[in-house]
């Protein structure tokens, strides 16, 4: 069999140090990483391109662009999880991206769709083009909303920032009393950004989360997250805890649905067109009135190779075979 051309590619992470904030966890004391800044699942597929014959090396976002145009003929956007650490980082990040956009080199996922799935109001694209949604409301920097009147309507809420990652500026208000507490910052939150509301999913307690992996819009592999006892947060660097399996029918459906809807609506946010990014990570919680999408992540989720045998060497066929 005749091998594709060799490649030179970059994988883009966060410095050395971030990957102690995330590696070992409680479910996995031994997925420590042997080469960083790569983490330890991203290895995986550095390995394998390897073994291909590609050369491969970490960029550590921020680098000066300018000292990467003649040295990779693709970067493939994985781990940079620092990005979110502050407003300031935030901004950093996107200028490095839009830097990136002079270089000439391939960048994937590709920069309008990252900068579209940073912003969780493309929950909203997702809802205009028929994908069943956690329920959401946005509230647009400078309004705000009485949060006890919505507390009362939906029993319990739980607040978030359209712009956070890893659960980051999550609020649960399980009543009134905590309604009441948080409504100040969150007027103050409103002045600096927009925030999403949703109504809390008691099953994420119970049932916790699926993340479907697709790769090129086809699925890969599931992971099944679960919060730890009386917690809502599924992160398994918050203590939550997972397995790896095939979701039931109902979550893949919505999973397959979700990532086949990407390009659709990617363009009813008004951008442009896009091709079915590289990678995507698709999150849904399933619950009595059916499966829910909660996230659709395209920038730098974590793609857990190590769930499924052969999932990296997929993954590498779909890079080669891949126009730039």
């Amino acid at each position: 069999m005749i091998r594709p051309p060799s490649q030179r590619i970059g994988i883009v992470t966060s410095g050395a140090e971030k990957l102690a904030d995330y590696f070992p966890t409680a479910a996995e004391p031994a997925f420590v990483p042997t080469e960083p800044p790569f983490t330890p699942d991203d290895q995986l597929l550095v390995d394998e391109l390897r073994r291909r014959g590609h050369h491969v090396s970490a960029v550590v976002w921020g680098v000066e662009t300018s000292q990467l145009m003649d040295r990779y003929d693709r970067l493939i956007v994985r781990s940079p999880w620092d990005y979110m650490d502050s407003d300031e980082q935030r901004k950093g990040f996107l200028r490095w991206l839009e830097g990136l956009g002079a270089t000439g080199i391939a960048v994937e996922n590709e920069l309008p769709v990252m900068l579209w799935l940073m912003d969780k109001c493309y929950l909203l694209d997702f809802a205009a083009v028929g994908v069943p949604i956690v329920p959401t409301q946005l509230i647009p920097v400078g309004e705000t909303l009485d949060l006890e009147a919505l507390v009362e309507q939906h029993i319990a809420a739980v607040i978030k920032p359209a712009v956070s990652a890893a659960g980051a500026g999550l609020e649960f208000l399980p009543n009134r009393q905590a309604a009441q507490a948080f409504q100040q910052e969150f007027v103050d939150r409103c002045q600096r950004g927009a925030q999403l509301v949703q109504p809390f999913l008691p099953e994420i307690q119970t049932n916790g989360e699926w993340s479907l992996v697709y790769f090129g819009g086809e699925y890969s592999h599931g992971i099944h997250k679960l919060p730890a006892r009386s917690q809502i947060m599924v992160h398994a660097e918050r203590g939550g805890s997972l397995r790896f399996a095939d979701p039931p029918a109902v979550v893949r459906e919505l999973g397959d649905r979700s990532a086949a809807a990407v390009p659709r609506a990617f363009a009813n946010s008004g951008v442009g067109s896009c091709r079915m990014p590289l990678y995507l990570r698709i999150d849904v919680i399933e619950t009595p009135a059916g499966a829910l999408l909660s996230e659709c992540e395209g920038v730098e989720p974590e793609l857990f190779f190590r769930a499924r045998f052969g999932s990296a060497p997929r993954f590498a066929d779909l890079i080669e075979n891949r126009s730039i």
